[in-house]
């Protein structure tokens, strides 16, 4: 009677053990979730997440809580994430200056991508486009043509040294064959105030952002990426299109929390995202920006993703000198 009591106990103790994963799921979540975007608000990187925090709000809910922690190129926010209680009630938005670019750009982080990050799910790609200012060519080629033949003449402005402003400008002068100078700002608008003031040359960014000073006609743009044109701007060809197959000018955005949280809780989020990203107040603010669903997918499609973005890019900047100023 003994023995057969204390195998009814291990038994017992071991089915409440496996029941905690589902349990956890099935709590989870009992209070708002902060969601923590690494930029300035009223980006267009904060606007996707403020959308999506308000269609996964309508899911879970409860509500989910954008915060802006800007600063050093995204490491502040994402190390915010990072060094959260990992329980899935503080979560990240990433981009792929976070997840991909600082990796090669930061000799050291107080985080590990790989080690203090646990990837929830795949959100968004959106193209970018090369936007040039008054004194430069209205065509990509005419702009090559000057480029190469006055170099260090034009400037380009980036988001700052290391964002992917920077590191995609960089790889198309690379693939061009021209040389021209940088000068890093403090984030993507000042740098879009100086290309429409004239004190830079080029810029890339995205349609959106760049669009306003376009029908003010301070502005033209060269090229957009992708594999097709824009709808909202389909006068604009591709860099395919003008001679440039290789080169894809984009960025990507994702939804990550601290590493250790338990999987249950992850595989709860992911679903919220996947749900939450075919809302249509989310599908029209990624249409807004010209970009498209990466997902539904799984957490380890995420992670498995930035990985290779990261065995990609993170070579390239590397290779380039390219480091945070």
């Amino acid at each position: 009677m003994k023995f057969r009591r204390f195998l009814f106990a291990i038994l017992a103790t071991a089915w409440a053990l496996a029941s905690v994963p589902a349990a956890q799921a099935q709590a989870f979540p009992s209070k708002p979730i902060t969601m923590i975007v690494a930029f300035p608000a009223g980006s267009s990187t904060d606007a996707l997440a403020r959308e999506l925090a308000m269609s996964m709000t309508q899911v879970l809910g409860q509500n989910v809580i954008v915060i802006n922690k800007a600063g050093t190129g995204g490491v502040t926010g994402t190390d915010a994430v990072a060094k959260a209680t990992p329980d899935g009630y503080t979560i990240g938005w990433g981009t792929s200056s976070q997840l991909v670019m600082n990796a090669g750009v930061y000799k050291t982080m107080p985080f590990d991508i790989d080690k203090d990050l646990a990837q929830v799910a795949l959100v968004v790609k959106i193209p970018l486009a090369l936007a040039a200012g008054s004194r430069t060519p209205r065509t990509l080629k005419g702009f090559v043509v000057q480029a190469k033949a006055s170099p260090k003449k034009f400037t380009y402005g980036s988001a700052g040294a290391g964002s992917v402003s920077h590191v995609m400008t960089e790889v198309f002068l690379k693939q061009a064959g021209i040389e021209v100078l940088h000068v890093p700002y403090r984030g993507a608008a000042p740098a879009l105030l100086d290309l429409a003031g004239g004190q830079v040359d080029l810029v890339i960014d995205t349609l959106i952002a760049i669009v306003p000073f376009v029908d003010q006609g301070r502005v033209h743009v060269l090229g957009v990426g992708g594999d097709k044109r824009s709808a909202s701007r389909p006068e604009v060809p591709t860099f395919a299109e003008q001679g440039f197959p290789e080169f894809s000018a984009y960025s990507w955005g994702a939804v990550f929390t601290a590493a250790k949280t338990p999987p249950a809780v992850i595989e709860r989020l992911n679903e919220a995202i996947n749900t939450a990203m075919q809302s249509p107040g989310f599908k029209a603010r990624v249409a807004q920006v010209g970009g498209s669903l990466l997902g539904p997918d799984t957490p380890r499609a995420a992670s498995e993703f930035g990985r290779r973005e990261r065995e990609r890019w993170v070579p390239f900047i590397r290779n380039a000198g390219i480091i945070a100023e």
